[in-house]
């Protein structure tokens, strides 16, 4: 798989903010996050196969076991260790002991739920009369309230494999939040609306449920409306509960069954679902697909949403365009690592360089 086509500094390129090789403490904590969080891997492995899946996430847990302790006893075994590499362990010992997807009966069900409240949604928004930049506001709050919907952080991963989150509320408590704790939406937004403009963007998703239809889809629907092309990249194979490429095509006609200016907007190639070839909740972009690089070319605006993509992995990324990278953290040593708490909120903007970048 090549390399991603928008990165300023390919070369030197490297997906993680943090090296678990000579980062013991963040060794310790994810090794053993790991771990623990595999008991619900299981439980919903369970749910999403039946019972006759219950030897085999237990096979699975005990891999894992096995692959941690080596990570352990040999931390530099593989010659890397951060994130991304726990993350491809995980999904090859699912994919290994045949179930490579146990949050599909979750993602299922919360996509469902999602759907029943998002024409309330778009019709509050569509009746907001403010001006561009209180509604890019909104939207963007709105993005942050969806992506507390997260089955692999600490915060919220045995929380909401429960219940819904109460995305309303939540985008209402984030109303009076700012500055957030990095907060760069002046700039995004003055560039946005009154900087030349922009006419294709790449919108890399994260989450299933609420994360993706009631946050990203408003704000890439209005992106849209503006005359900015948004490719939508969603991951080839699953991970946690991202949504996938397959799960995000069975979604979009769904959501345009009931809002036709969507419909619209994908009959006319404005709104496109891409794969990005990815396979973990991180995005290391020295890996993606040939598709997904087809479609940056004269791409000019960059989206990484979530934890995992957008400060996990890539927080101090350059790209050769207008990039933001915006997520709610769910972590507690990743809240920590930025002198922040959980639940805070980011959005870093990064303009395109002027000038190539060495």
């Amino acid at each position: 798989m090549p390399k991603f086509v928008l990165l300023a500094d390919p070369d030197h390129y490297s997906p993680c903010t943090q090296n678990m090789l000579v980062d013991l403490e963040f060794r310790d904590y994810w090794l053993h996050h790991f771990l623990s969080h595999f008991d619900l891997i299981a439980r919903l492995a369970i749910e999403t196969y039946g019972e006759q899946a219950r030897p085999a996430a237990a096979a699975a847990k005990q891999a894992l076991a096995d692959e941690l302790r080596q990570f352990r006893d040999n931390p530099a075994r593989l010659g890397e260790l951060d994130l991304e590499v726990l993350g491809r362990i995980r999904q090859d010992i699912l994919q290994t002991h045949h179930i490579p997807d146990p949050f599909k009966a979750m993602k299922d069900r919360e996509n469902t739920a999602m759907l029943g409240l998002y024409p309330q949604v778009i019709g509050a928004l569509d009746q907001y009369h403010r001006t561009d930049a209180e509604m890019l506001l909104l939207l963007i709050e709105g993005v942050f309230a969806g992506n507390i919907f997260d089955l692999g952080a600490s915060a919220t991963a045995g929380r909401f494999s429960n219940e819904s989150p109460d995305f309303i509320k939540i985008r209402a408590d984030l109303a009076h939040s700012r500055p957030w704790l990095v907060d760069d939406f002046e700039q995004f937004s003055s560039r946005l609306l009154h900087g030349p403009k922009h006419k294709k963007s790449l919108f890399f998703l994260d989450n299933a449920g609420s994360d993706a239809i009631l946050g990203v889809m408003p704000l890439v629907r209005w992106l849209a409306s503006r005359g900015i092309q948004t490719l939508l990249l969603a991951n080839e194979e699953p991970a946690l509960n991202d949504l996938t490429y397959s799960e995000l095509c069975a979604l979009l006609p769904r959501l345009a069954a009931v809002d036709a200016v969507l419909r619209d907007l994908l009959r006319a190639g404005m709104i496109v679902p891409v794969s990005s070839g990815g396979r973990t909740p991180l995005i290391d972009l020295r890996h993606v697909s040939t598709g997904c690089n087809a479609v940056a070319a004269g791409a000019d605006l960059l989206f990484l949403e979530g934890m995992g993509r957008g400060l996990e992995s890539n927080f101090n990324s350059r790209f050769t365009v207008d990039t933001v990278k915006l997520c709610m953290i769910k972590e507690p040593i990743i809240a920590q690592r930025h002198h922040g708490q959980v639940f805070d909120v980011m959005l870093r903007f990064d303009a395109a360089p002027t000038a190539p970048v060495r």
